[in-house]
């Protein structure tokens, strides 16, 4: 850098030597550079170690080469889609191009391309409920998908919301749906052809309840064989997909928990038109901005019953549980990548004429 200086400072004057673009370029060599490029899963000797103690060891031989493919995209392909992703948001659209209200929202190609490998390539929301994803021939323990989810979300957050509540939603179907329920929909929830897959989300949260789902007040009137919502969902995540388990209370239904029926609602009808729901806007979110969270008025959407409709609020809660299981997951794995930021800098970075990682204070810190 100093050769470079002088040669500047001989051609343009003493002070001239500090600009320039040649000048900048040259002092850009101190900073350290960050974890683009890197394989996740290769870097990281603590999952490595820890896998073979909990994973059938069949199993994980055959998981390792998928892991090694995401780990390399974890730090590479899908590193820079979810960049693109988080700098190009989702954008609600109120009408077609022909004035129809028929709200739609618009994502990204990088959005689309990440649910193509999380959906597509690794069927991380299938892999748990039927045999053939990444060619293994049983349903795979939840310790497979959550060991994909950690690698993911070194990469991108946002999407592993929809692909996880995709894959606890398909299980209210399967758990709680009727015979007619789960032949129409779960095997295109469980889906990895993106012309046949459906997407699902979980609707719970409203203005007057909060934390407290209890207090909901979206009503769900019967019509004949299905049910018909009116009311609103106040902050829905993934408010673009395909089917949607909420939390209604049955007409005539008492207060509290107890009185919420859990139901299934279609984006889409059967004859192919859209159902009686509006998105009314999207949320400006602090985090995870490349996922579409909303709020939702409904005027008579038909939706179905799952299971009983007295312990609504108890069938909910217990795909929650998975849920809360995926977001300490996801939270490991975005701590692991703040952790290889770290590493990187403080072997590159140098202070006090030694690299960080020298530095004893700065060891016990990473440690």
């Amino acid at each position: 850098m100093n050769d470079v200086i002088e040669t500047l400072g001989a051609h343009r004057g003493p002070t001239a030597r500090l600009a320039g673009r040649a000048a900048s370029a040259a002092r850009a060599a101190a900073i350290a550079p960050d974890c683009s490029g890197l394989d996740f899963f290769a870097i990281d000797r603590n999952v490595r170690d820890l896998l073979p103690l909990y994973m059938y060891a069949p199993l994980l031989a055959h998981l390792t080469p998928h892991l090694r493919r995401l780990g390399q995209l974890a730090g590479g392909r899908l590193n820079e889609l979810a960049d693109l992703a988080d700098k190009h948001p989702p954008v609600l659209h109120a009408r077609d191009k022909f004035g129809r209200d028929e709200e739609w929202i618009e994502h990204h190609p990088a959005y689309r391309e990440m649910e193509r490998i999380a959906y597509g390539e690794f069927g991380m929301h299938a892999m748990t409920h039927r045999a053939g994803v990444l060619g293994w021939p049983a349903p795979m323990p939840p310790l497979a998908k959550q060991i994909f989810h950690y690698l993911f979300a070194q990469a991108e957050f946002g999407l592993l919301c929809p692909v996880n509540v995709t894959d606890s939603s398909s299980e209210l179907v399967h758990r709680f749906g009727s015979e007619e329920l789960r032949a129409r929909f779960l095997d295109a929830l469980w889906s990895q052809d993106p012309a046949a897959h459906l997407r699902c989300t979980q609707f719970m949260t409203e203005k007057i309840g909060g934390s407290d789902a209890g207090a909901a007040e979206l009503t769900a009137v019967r019509d004949g064989a299905h049910w018909r919502l009116y009311g609103e969902k106040w902050f829905c995540s993934n408010v673009d997909a395909d089917l949607a388990v909420l939390l209604a209370r049955p007409e005539g239904a008492p207060p509290g928990g107890r009185g919420l029926g859990l139901f299934l609602m279609p984006k889409t009808l059967e004859d192919g038109s859209r159902n009686d729901f509006r998105i009314v806007r999207l949320k400006d979110k602090l985090g995870s901005k490349s996922m579409p969270s909303g709020e939702i008025l409904f005027d008579g959407a038909v939706a179905y019953q799952l299971g009983a409709l007295d312990r609504g609020m108890k069938q909910m809660l217990e795909m929650v549980n998975s849920s809360r299981l995926s977001h300490l997951t996801r939270a490991a794995g975005m701590m692991r990548r703040c952790l290889n930021e770290a590493l990187v800098a403080a072997r590159h970075r140098k202070a006090f004429g030694r690299s960080l990682i020298e530095h004893p204070l700065l060891r016990r810190q990473l440690l």
